[in-house]
């Protein structure tokens, strides 16, 4: 939050200046650029999945190793999600499903497969709601914490990865992570690379989309649930993904999940990068 403070007043500041120093008829012109500058900072700040500014992410692995990583929003769906899992059993895949507490507790049974299985659990709040972008510190803190202890009371084991709804790190939720994380361990995970699957979409739109990302440490983000407005069918989603899967093998990628050795490097990285920023912000 203070962050974002500090920009509005660099904003304020800026159009004083124009006001004040600019000529006449270059002072209407300076306001609109300088608030389209900002209005720019602030979506890319808040919706880029490489942006670092309100929290730390990690949106890619090391590049020196062959592997990838899907990762599935939105669910355990009592349908989708166990189809998800025999595609990734057939190929020898694993992924990262990142799961709303409150549909875990409603489906333990497909979490519990999720673990059994060897994939990575990464928690996406206990309701997906909007609310949570612009919610108290206090809100924010208890849809993390909630589908964190849905997960663990299914498995036995706590999840360290969380992926906010829809990607986005809003002020409101930089000021709850930075001391959440850092107490817990946790790393914020985003993508190289969505399928923009909760959409209306197609299965060849999904493999366009994603296939030409497809390289080592590649993030890979699409849907097995239904989250905030978006759309039902999975069918896409499940088309594209034996294709996608196909064309891993075929390019020697191997499918890991998120919490997989090969990347903790990574992951550990990050959660100190969190602790560190919290430090200096106290």
């Amino acid at each position: 939050m203070r962050k974002a403070f500090a920009v509005k007043g660099c904003v304020l500041l800026a159009l004083l200046l124009a006001y004040r120093a600019a000529p006449a008829g270059w002072v209407l012109p300076l306001v609109i650029a300088i608030l389209a500058a900002a209005v720019a900072f602030f979506t890319f700040a808040i919706a880029s999945p490489r942006s670092q500014f309100f929290a730390h992410v990690v949106h890619q692995l090391p590049a020196d190793d062959e592997v990838v990583a899907f990762s599935f929003d939105d669910g355990p769906d009592p349908v989708v999600t166990p189809r998800i899992l025999d595609l990734l059993a057939a190929h020898g895949a694993k992924a990262t499903f990142f799961v709303l507490g409150s549909r875990a507790a409603r489906y333990p049974e497909v979490i519990a497969r999720i673990h059994r299985e060897g994939h990575s659990l990464g928690t996406h709040t206990q309701h997906h709601a909007l609310k949570f972008h612009f919610g108290s510190r206090a809100y924010i803190r208890h849809e993390m914490q909630a589908a964190i202890d849905a997960v663990t009371a299914i498995t036995g084991v706590r999840p360290t990865l969380f992926r906010p709804p829809q990607g986005l790190r809003t002020p409101h939720f930089s000021s709850a992570w930075a001391d959440f994380a850092a107490e817990r361990g946790l790393v914020c995970v985003t993508w190289t690379v969505r399928g923009l699957d909760s959409l209306a979409t197609t299965a060849d739109a999904i493999v366009n989309r994603i296939a030409p990302k497809l390289a080592p440490g590649a993030i890979i983000a699409m849907h097995d649930g239904t989250g905030l407005g978006g759309g039902t069918d999975r069918a896409p989603t499940l088309a594209a993904l034996a294709a996608l899967l196909t064309t891993c093998n075929e390019r020697g990628l191997r499918c890991v999940g998120l919490d997989d050795a090969a990347i903790s490097a990574t992951a550990t990285a990050t959660a100190k990068a969190a602790v560190r920023t919290t430090v200096v912000r106290a």
